[in-house]
Formats: C-alpha cells, sequence, structure tokens
C-alpha cells in the first residue's frame, strides 16, 4: 500500500475561510449544472411494493404502465422487456421519469431506472469500532461499512499515527472505495488519525444541551454530571436542553423491570472499545439508558453526551422482542458515537448561521461533502439524509455486533411509522429509513451468518462501566 504523510484540519481558519466563501456564492449563484441533470418525477428507495402494477417511494405511488421502460441510471437503452422490471423490490433505488395525475394522486412511469448501489463510490468519515481483521491488509469496521485495505490503498496518517500498527478502535477514518462482491468497503484512499477530541464553548442548548435530573420525591433540580444517573432517579424527571417538546422535564417510571430491560439492551449495543476507555479518557461517552413517559413520540431521544431516553409508547409498539428494541436503542448509540467530531464546529456554525438549521446534524457529515452541498444549493436535505442514513447503517453494524438480528430494525421503524397502528400491521409502509436499511442489509449483509430472535436470550451481563 501507498504511505503518505498527510495533516488533517490543521488550518482550522482556512476551513472557516472558505466555507464563508462557499456559502456566499450558494446564495449569489444558481445550483451549478442545475440545467443539465435530467428532472426525475420520484427518486428514492422503494419502500413498498404492490406487484406488478405499482410501488411506492417517499410516500409517493409509483404505477408502472405496460409501455414502460427499465434501465440502468448510467446505461443510455432502457427496454419494456427488461429483466429489470422483477427487481421492484423494497430497498432499491429508482429514479422514475413520467407524469403526475392530480386526481389519483399518482406518479404514472414512461420510465424506470435503478441506481447500482453496490458499484457506488462511497466515502465518509467514521471511527474503527472494532479490527475484523489484523495484518499488512487489515479490515477495519468503521462508519457501518467493513472497510479493507490492500496494497493498492493511498494511505496517510496524521496526529501522531505512522503505520497501520497504530491504528485500533476509537481510530478515526477518512476513506473513500467502493464494495466488492462480498460487500466489503475496498479503501482507494485512507486517512487515519487518533481521536482527540478538541475542547470547544458549545453554543447552549444546540451543540451543548444542558441535563438536568429531578431525583423523585425532591422539587430541587440537581446539575447532571456525565456519571449521574441509576436507581436513584427512578421515579423522577429528566430534562435535555430547553428546545422543542422535548425541552421540558420527563418522567423517569419507576419500574425497575421495564428500566433494566432498556438499560440492558442498550449496554449491549456499545461497543467494548467504549466500555474500555477510562472514566477520564475525554474519548469516553458515559452512556445512560432510561424509559421516560410518552405516547406520542416515535423514536428514542439523543442528547450527544450519552444520555438516550426511550419513550414507554415506543416500547410498548415495539413488543417484547429485544431485536426491535436494540435497533431503536442503537440508533441512539450511533448518533453518540459519531459526535465527537468537534473538529468541524467551525463549519457547522457557519451552515447553521446561514441556513438556520438550529441543530448539530453537520457533524455526520465530512467537511468536503458539506462543501459540495452549500454549492448545490441542496445542504439542508443532504446534511439532514446523510445523517440519518449514517445512524442507520452504523446501528446495524451494533446490532449484528451484539448478536441481534440486524433484518428487525427496517421492522422496528415500520412498526414506528404511523401515528396510529392498524390492528392489522401486515400491511404496514416501510418508511425511507427501513427503505435505507433493506438497501445495506441486501449489499452487506445477505451472505452473512446472522444471529436469531434474542428476544427469549435473558439478561446479559452488565459491563462493569455502568
Amino acid at each position: 500500500m501507498k504511505h503518505t504523510s498527510r495533516s488533517l484540519f490543521r488550518l482550522p481558519f482556512t476551513l472557516l475561510t472558505l466555507a464563508f466563501v462557499i456559502v456566499t456564492f450558494a446564495l449569489a449563484a444558481p445550483p451549478a449544472g442545475a440545467q443539465e441533470k435530467p428532472a426525475f418525477a420520484v427518486q428514492g428507495y422503494i419502500t413498498a411494493v404492490q406487484q406488478p402494477r405499482s410501488f411506492e417511494v417517499n410516500g409517493r405511488q409509483v404505477v408502472v404502465q405496460p409501455d414502460t421502460t427499465f434501465g440502468m441510471v448510467n446505461d443510455t437503452i432502457s427496454l419494456t422487456d427488461s429483466p429489470l422490471r422483477d427487481d421492484l423490490r423494497v430497498g432499491a433505488y429508482v429514479f422514475v421519469e413520467g407524469s403526475y395525475d392530480r386526481h389519483t394522486r399518482d406518479t404514472k412511469a414512461s420510465k424506470i431506472l435503478f441506481r447500482d448501489d453496490a458499484d457506488r463510490k462511497l466515502s465518509g468519515l467514521g471511527v474503527v469500532d472494532r479490527v475484523v481483521e489484523a495484518g499488512p491488509e487489515p479490515v477495519y469496521e468503521a462508519d457501518g461499512y467493513r472497510i479493507r485495505v490492500t496494497h493498492q490503498t493511498q494511505v496517510s496518517f496524521t496526529d501522531g499515527y505512522k503505520s497501520l500498527a497504530d491504528v485500533g478502535p476509537n481510530t478515526w477514518l477518512r476513506y473513500e472505495g467502493k464494495r466488492d462482491r462480498s460487500g466489503d468497503l475496498v479503501a482507494t484512499q485512507l486517512i487515519c488519525f487518533p481521536a482527540k477530541p478538541v475542547k470547544f464553548k458549545g453554543m447552549g442548548g444546540s451543540e451543548s444541551p444542558d441535563l438536568a435530573f429531578r431525583p423523585a420525591g425532591s422539587p430541587a433540580v440537581e446539575k447532571a454530571v456525565l456519571q449521574q444517573g441509576g436507581p436513584d432517579v427512578l421515579g423522577g424527571k429528566v430534562k435535555i436542553g430547553g428546545f422543542g417538546r422535548w425541552g421540558g422535564w420527563h418522567t423517569i417510571p419507576a419500574n425497575e423491570t421495564l428500566q433494566d430491560r432498556v438499560s440492558r439492551v442498550g449496554w449491549s449495543l456499545v461497543p467494548e472499545y467504549q466500555k474500555q476507555l477510562a472514566d477520564n479518557d475525554p474519548s469516553k461517552i458515559h452512556f445512560r439508558f432510561y424509559a421516560v413517559d410518552g405516547v406520542m413520540e416515535r423514536a428514542e431521544v439523543n442528547s450527544n453526551n450519552g444520555l438516550i431516553l426511550i419513550p414507554t409508547g415506543v416500547v410498548s409498539r415495539l413488543g417484547s422482542d429485544d431485536n426491535r428494541l436494540a435497533a431503536v436503542l442503537a440508533d441512539g448509540v450511533a448518533y453518540n458515537l459519531q459526535r465527537q467530531l468537534a473538529r468541524s464546529v467551525s463549519v457547522n456554525r457557519v451552515v447553521n448561521s446561514v441556513n438556520a438549521l438550529g441543530y448539530a446534524t453537520i457533524v455526520f457529515v465530512p467537511w468536503v461533502d458539506v462543501a459540495t452541498s452549500l454549492a448545490t444549493g441542496i445542504v439542508n436535505a443532504k446534511i439532514e439524509t446523510a445523517a440519518e442514513q449514517q445512524r442507520g447503517r452504523v446501528a446495524l453494524a451494533l446490532l449484528a455486533n451484539a448478536g441481534y438480528d440486524p433484518r428487525q430494525a427496517p421492522e422496528a421503524w415500520r412498526l414506528l411509522a404511523p401515528r396510529h397502528l392498524p390492528r392489522n400491521t401486515s400491511d404496514l409502509k416501510y418508511p425511507d429509513m427501513s427503505g435505507y436499511q433493506l438497501g445495506i442489509l441486501n449489499l452487506q449483509y445477505r451472505n452473512a451468518q446472522l444471529p436469531g430472535n434474542r428476544a427469549d436470550a435473558g439478561a446479559m451481563a452488565l459491563s462493569a462501566e455502568r
């Protein structure tokens, strides 16, 4: 493999200046290349299929006509009798040309093009959860991928790293590459650097939300510290920040059976390297998992310092299957594992100030991708989608590593999608997150030895870190 020396994030002022230039350009100029791109009526992951005549993408119904043609997005030929007609399945990514019928609210497809996700160039930034294979051509699990290093990979190091021998769990990787037939990402470029969180004064409420616990039976508010929590808060209240519907106080039910289950499943998902870090290590995330009263919310609630709350209504809807409960908690664990990118905070603040995002999702995306998003005028949607997909991808890896069945993750989000759960859940539609995860499962886990159902596996021994 090729080794080079390279400094990463060494000039924050330069990055900040560049970000301002890009923002200015984005506001002053029309989206680059907008006139050259074909206009698609619908595009995205298929989330429901009603063979042979229709399917759904992003909640929009697409009707297949007798003369609808099928092809690949990079090919010039599309045919009505193409075998791709049989590839209409949940998790496939499609581009649809056609007309919208205002009366039926359907899109009548004239052409359906498939994106070849197996051959896409992938790039990103993530922390190594574990070393799958060591040696001169190692395999790392990071950012939800199995990243394989070969003799052709251009590898560079920064911040004191000198060789692949320095790379292990808690190392950050900036990668580029493509999947091979097994689903592994074969890296063409790799930058390795240690976890060295940068101290900064976060903006209250968004970058560093305030936490507070109110113990049971006490009206006094006690400020939370990273290690705070435990049996003494059962029956008490917790508060995250002061913004949005989750900015107020929320009751932590004094139901030890419920709380033990949530904590057991949550802790089983935390990577081993995190459990083994010293308490005073700046990379340490002090995870805590609690169920809180709530029936209207349909997801977990995260702070960026390890506190993960799950409403009792979500637990109830997911039922007794620990696989599905784990899928939702894994989303929160994935969120926290990526929160250490304080190096990107300056660019984050630029984007927030211009686009009024109001939250720090930009830390999930390499800054170069953010620059591209700004220049094309689609920063909000791209950043939010990239953050959600990254969490979904990392969550699948966490589930598989902990012995859960990752195939239950799309089913969990399908159960949580509707506001009111119908009696017959077999006809529920998949939300976008499920569509993305089904695509990843098909690409990366098709040939994997996946575990069975862990719903009756019993309590797992908790780490002493609790």
